[in-house]
């Protein structure tokens, strides 16, 4: 177990430092002007001039991506061309709004993905089994935006017992920030409880068709035993790695979500960052979803590890 963890954080910083390069290069040739998007109807040849000159945006790609990483490893990730305002301490304040939102998402994925997964795989080729495939294909088939845009109309123009967007802090008040949070995270929980609904459901399948099932089956073992003891716990192995791969994804993916909600998390920030062209902006927030969700992939992957039988039994041994 510790050279897993010491493999996954050795992988970690090299990870870190070529997505910093890729993402640094990728905002450099989108199409657009920084100076133009600052300096607005005050954009004249000089006075592009001038700013390019006090943004170093003037000096050769390398040079300038050396000046952002000297700064980023002493925490100071710049400057933003239009608030004029540091950009860390921003991104430190709006992390823990998205992490709170797709930690919730992501809880509500697993609580609709596992049992049903499980119910399913219980009740192969039987009616059970096609309703819960079924929603599970027709959730999977749904954008989150537009399901984020049904629970609006519903819940807070239809019945108005939610508010349409807005935030609200949870040491503010713990009641209006879980109904301000809670049609984000459903949006974002609901799409990704497909995928996982259908890899635990297969991973079940698999594991109930084994040889030592067939075993435990014969013995007289009841099929709760056997679920509970056998089936499950090793279905949870495949499950867990998908899932980190998924967080990952749904972390990405807050960035449509809080605009819809308007929500004030990274995900919104980054976007502000795309429609101003603001670079240091568009770094340190693609940056921050990038570091938590390759956290929440080795976080999962090292769970995975850490339940997976056949590495429960390995330890026994040693």
């Amino acid at each position: 177990m510790t050279r897993l963890i010491g493999t996954r954080l050795a992988a970690f910083v090299p990870t870190m430092f070529v997505v910093s390069v890729l993402l640094f290069v990728a905002v450099n040739v989108v199409p657009g002007s920084a100076a133009r998007s600052a300096l607005g109807i005050d954009a004249t040849p000089q006075a592009i001039a001038r700013f390019n000159a006090a943004q170093g945006l003037d000096k050769p790609l390398p040079v300038q991506y050396y000046d952002w990483l000297k700064g980023a490893v002493q925490g100071d990730l710049g400057t933003s061309f239009q608030s004029q305002q540091s950009v860390a301490p921003e991104v430190s304040r709006r992390l823990p709004i998205t992490l709170e939102l797709a930690i919730l998402a992501f809880l509500i994925a697993n609580i609709i993905a596992l049992p049903l997964g499980v119910l399913a795989a219980s009740s192969h080729q039987k009616k059970r089994d096609t309703v819960i495939s079924f929603f599970a294909s027709l959730m999977g088939g749904v954008p989150n935006f537009w399901l984020a845009t049904l629970l609006i109309m519903l819940f807070a123009v239809e019945f108005r017992l939610l508010p349409a967007g807005g935030y609200v802090p949870f040491t503010e008040d713990p009641v209006e920030n879980l109904k301000t949070i809670i049609m984000p995270a459903l949006s974002l929980g609901l799409v990704s409880a497909s995928l996982l609904l259908r890899i635990m459901r297969a991973g079940m399948i698999d594991v109930l068709s084994s040889s030592y099932i067939q075993t435990a089956k014969a013995k007289g073992a009841s099929t709760a035993v056997i679920l509970r003891r056998h089936a499950v716990l090793n279905a949870l192995t495949a499950y867990l790695t998908v899932g980190a791969v998924e967080f990952g994804f749904l972390f990405g993916s807050v960035i449509i979500i809080e605009n819809i909600f308007s929500i004030p998390g990274v995900g919104s920030f980054l976007l502000v960052g795309v429609v101003n062209r603001d670079y240091p902006v568009l770094m340190a927030s693609a940056l921050a979803i990038t570091f938590v969700a390759l956290a929440g992939n080795m976080l999962v992957d090292i769970l995975g590890s850490l339940i997976d039988p056949r590495q429960v039994h390995r330890r026994a041994l040693t």
